[in-house]
């Protein structure tokens, strides 16, 4: 088989080798904020001993167990009977309990304190350094990759063979 065959067809596909292996890349940076997706959608129908009304701060609770009195409170008065939903004000006051408590949930401590690095991959690099690392030390593995194939395949100088007889020049037989 003819050399320049040989490395036109089989070199590019055992450097498509290390690609096969290397292409472990990690997922995305994080978008969200940690612990978001423990949010409920509505902070006022979950039963007072869920784990997440219990991590709120006190005055939390209490400002939620006080909202949710007055939703009773409502809930038995004339308005609600005749149209059927809260008044106006007592819909901001539900939409504003929610956000409090959405988020004092996500900056209280036993929140905080489940991941208090969580944008760091490892003990040092946040996603994006590592990915930056892994494809800097990828790069220069496959350059030199490519040179030590060279060598392998003596394609890194020109060859010394020639088609015709070379006669030494040098005196000596």
């Amino acid at each position: 088989m003819n050399k320049r065959v040989l490395i036109r067809f089989i070199m590019p596909s055992l450097c498509a080798i290390p690609l096969v292996f290397a292409g472990c890349a990690t997922g995305p940076q994080p978008t969200e904020v940690y612990g978001s997706q423990h949010l409920p959608a509505d902070w006022l129908t979950l039963p007072s001993s869920d784990w997440r009304i219990l991590a709120l701060p006190v005055p939390t609770r209490d400002y939620v167990s006080a909202v949710r009195t007055s939703m009773d409170q409502e809930r038995r008065g004339e308005y609600y009977r005749f149209y059927g939903r809260y008044t106006d004000g007592m819909l901001k006051q539900i939409a504003e309990a929610n956000n409090i408590a959405s988020t004092a949930f996500l900056t209280a401590p036993k929140t905080v304190n489940r991941n208090l690095t969580p944008e760091l991959f490892n003990t040092a690099e946040t996603n994006e350094e590592a990915d930056w690392h892994f494809a800097v030390n990828a790069n220069e593995d496959l350059r030199g990759l490519r040179n030590d194939w060279g060598r392998f395949w003596l394609t890194d100088s020109p060859s010394k063979l020639s088609p015709y007889p070379i006669q030494s020049t040098g005196g000596q037989p």
